[in-house]
């Protein structure tokens, strides 16, 4: 990922530093908007940016396995779609939805996916911002006025604000672990939030898997939310397809084996779609704990109620998907400058 870098020990100053957890499209947005201001470091667990705006290749296929597109409805959100297609990022994917036989609705909203991948979307997000990738944070406790993040390899980093924009769960982990107390309201706030769980599968084919231009269906019930041929897409040189498992049948296949996950999943989309779907030698499968928020907050970021700011933000805020995400991190990036200010 050699686009994104961290500012050399001369750049650095003594403005007040923000930690974001999570390199997400939270995440990544709310440190692109706080990074004129601040000097802001993004931590995430993963190799990688993005959270599930993700990629993955097996063989010579390409996979889109997380979020498969985006749409822009927000004004403010669509002119930053703009200047994500203008720099490359993005390009249109197709207009309208999809249902069980393709598309439907073709006069709808444009869905943009990756110019290169939905992983590209994210890296170009992360651009010029202070990433630190394979580094989980483990606790965030108060320390007088600031805030001690404390990392996996025993290192600590002191803050003057923290954003947190991993899977709300993860984040209530982060902040039991540093002794972090919140207050009765938040604490029903944050425990109200829901999500589904989502098995991935991908799976190479041995030829064309026969689904309709442009490479996507969305079967109505049943075991498969969610099918895409990633070569009709664009973005795979050989066959290959993603499919997204319904919440039910995650839930109930949570815990099964790999290769029985692929066997039942590709049996289902067969079903689903009436397609031979010819698999190929490589696949593999992802769970997606936090797939979906079915519960969201209302607002799209949380200020925790506190003597340190402290804000909770994702695509569980608001609005679900890759635009609800990035506009509640954007929302968070305001809640920091506002707290920041009359301190």
């Amino acid at each position: 990922m050699d686009a994104i870098h961290r500012p050399s020990a001369a750049t650095m100053t003594a403005r007040p530093r923000v930690v974001v957890v999570g390199a997400g499209a939270a995440g990544l947005s709310a440190a692109r908007q706080l990074g004129d201001r601040y000097e802001v470091v993004v931590f995430d667990k993963a190799r990688g940016v993005g959270g599930r705006m993700a990629t993955r290749r097996l063989g010579d296929a390409t996979f889109d396995h997380g979020a498969q597109f985006l749409t822009a409805h927000d004004p403010g959100y669509a002119r930053a779609v703009e200047e994500w297609s203008a720099a490359g990022a993005v390009v249109p994917w197709f207009h309208g939805q999809v249902g069980p036989s393709g598309v439907r609705d073709r006069d709808g909203h444009v869905r943009f996916r990756g110019a290169v991948s939905m992983n590209a979307v994210a890296k170009h997000l992360a651009v010029g911002l202070d990433v630190r990738r394979s580094t989980r944070v483990r606790a965030v406790s108060g320390v007088g006025e600031r805030w001690q993040v404390h990392l996996d390899d025993d290192a600590e980093v002191t803050a003057d604000a923290v954003v947190l924009t991993a899977p709300v769960p993860q984040s209530l982990e982060v902040l039991a672990a540093g002794a972090t107390d919140l207050t009765e309201s938040d604490a029903r706030a944050l425990g109200a939030i829901v999500y589904d769980p989502c098995l991935a599968v991908m799976a190479t084919m041995d030829g064309p898997s026969g689904l309709p231009e442009p490479g996507a269906v969305a079967p109505d019930g049943g075991a498969i939310d969610w099918l895409a041929d990633n070569h009709l897409k664009g973005i795979s040189d050989g066959h290959g397809v993603t499919v997204h498992a319904s919440a039910g049948f995650s839930s109930a296949h949570w815990r099964d084996a790999d290769v029985e996950v692929v066997e039942q999943v590709m049996a289902a989309a067969r079903v689903a779609t009436g397609l031979a779907l010819p698999l190929g030698e490589a696949w593999s499968v992802q769970r997606w704990r936090y797939a979906r928020p079915t519960v969201l907050h209302p607002r799209p970021c949380l200020v925790v109620e506190g003597p340190r700011p402290l804000v909770l933000a994702g695509d569980a805020f608001g609005d679900a998907k890759v635009e609800g995400a990035v506009r509640s991190g954007a929302a968070a990036a305001s809640a920091v400058r506002e707290l920041l200010a009359v301190r």
